[in-house]
């Protein structure tokens, strides 16, 4: 059996985007990630044999922030990818929400998901 572990609207502020405006104004994003382990690194209920959900925030905010990228599909593969990389993960899946997409017209965000696993 798998246990997940999710982290919800993360919310950042960042200067990624294609347009002109977006890279020199930035704007927020909002970004949920989930991420699946064996029910096995839970069992001795011991944090140092499982994935600290502080330590992961603490990396996606990093990944986020290191780097401006033209797409967030991009950036959100890069995170899922990282997260597989550096944490004893199964599977990650990245939703990155843009609530202030440079759109004209009514829409309450434009979202990009992005799942990945070992």
């Amino acid at each position: 059996m798998d246990t997940k572990i999710k982290l919800k609207n993360i919310q950042l502020y960042g200067m990624h985007g294609v347009e002109k405006i977006e890279k020199q104004n930035g704007q927020q994003f909002e970004i949920d990630v989930e991420v699946l382990i064996s029910r096995d690194l839970i069992i001795d209920d011991e944090i140092n044999k499982t994935v600290n959900y502080c330590d992961l925030y603490n990396y996606i905010v990093h990944l986020f922030s290191e780097k401006e990228y033209s797409l967030i599909e991009t950036l959100a593969n890069n995170i899922s990818m990282s997260i597989l990389q550096k944490f004893n993960v199964k599977e990650c899946k990245v939703l990155i929400r843009k609530p202030n997409a440079p759109i004209k017209g009514l829409l309450d965000s434009v979202e990009v998901e992005i799942s990945n696993n070992v």
